[in-house]
Parts: structure tokens; C-alpha cells; sequence
């Protein structure tokens, strides 16, 4: 690899690091997780819960068993739809569980970050805030958020 002049922004070294190890490809796959809602709508996120996907399997719970067969005859146009969206086959196939769906209104169809949990200032958390300011995927944007956060947490536990 040539190595210009320059420094690299972070995004960029990120993203050839990530890619030599393969996180790219888990972090687009986790994007599935994150879509679920949008894709099946809001009656369908009702009653299920992705809780994981791993070679392009994604694994569905389901409350109860009427949902379970009527999202198996829904299955390939749920495929279609991620692939679709995604823009790449990430998801080959899905699995549906019976078992128990808790979900919180406020988080219900979103990442929440937990900010409380935070014992930075404002003033490292606007330092982080614009050193991912040239980010634009928003999955990566939060992955790299939670890793800046949690390596200055653990550099002032020091």
C-alpha cells in the first residue's frame, strides 16, 4: 500500500482496518437488525424480535405460533426486501423461534445509545461528535461513537 504525504482521516484507516478483518461485513449485516421494523412494519414488529444474524441467517423470536407460520409463507418477500434495500444478498435465510418479545415503547425500532451511562464531559463527547464529523454511514458513525467513548472511559479509569 503506498503511503501518500498526507495523514489519513480516521474514517478511512477505519474502514481499510475493518475491512482487512472482516468487520465491514458485520456491520452491514448488523444494519438487518436495525431495519427489521422498517422492513416488516409496524404489526409484524409487534410480535417478533431479530436477536441475531450470522452468515447471512437471521434469526427471528416470534410471540406466538400463529405469527411463526404466517411469517414463513412471508419469508422469501422479507428476503428480498433486506437484499433489496442493502443492495447486496446479505441475507440468505431467515429463522423463526417461538419465545418470549420484550420490547420497550420508547426503544421499540431503534438503537439506543444509553448516554447516562457516560461519565465524559461535553466537552469530550463534541471532541468525539467531531472527529467522526466526516462519518456519513450512520451504523458506522455509532459503532466508532461507542468505541471512542468507551476508549477515553477506560483511559481515565487509568
Amino acid at each position: 500500500m503506498k503511503r501518500d504525504s498526507f495523514p489519513s482521516p480516521v474514517s478511512e484507516v477505519l474502514k481499510r482496518v475493518f475491512s482487512k478483518f472482516g468487520v465491514d461485513k458485520k456491520i452491514e449485516e448488523t444494519k438487518v437488525l436495525r431495519l427489521w421494523p422498517e422492513v416488516v412494519g409496524k404489526q409484524i414488529n409487534k410480535h417478533t424480535h431479530p436477536f441475531s444474524i450470522r452468515g447471512g441467517n437471521l434469526f427471528v423470536r416470534v410471540d406466538n405460533s400463529g405469527w411463526l407460520v404466517q411469517l414463513s409463507y412471508l419469508k422469501n418477500k422479507i428476503i428480498s426486501e433486506f437484499n433489496k434495500r442493502q443492495g447486496q444478498k446479505l441475507v440468505k435465510d431467515i429463522y423463526f423461534r417461538l419465545g418470549e418479545i420484550k420490547k420497550n415503547k420508547k426503544e421499540e425500532g431503534k438503537i439506543v445509545l444509553k448516554e447516562k451511562k457516560l461519565k465524559l464531559e461535553k466537552s469530550e463527547l463534541d471532541r468525539i461528535k467531531e472527529d467522526l464529523r466526516g462519518v456519513k454511514d450512520k451504523a458506522f458513525h455509532q459503532v466508532l461513537r461507542r468505541i471512542l467513548i468507551k476508549d477515553k472511559n477506560l483511559k481515565k479509569r487509568r
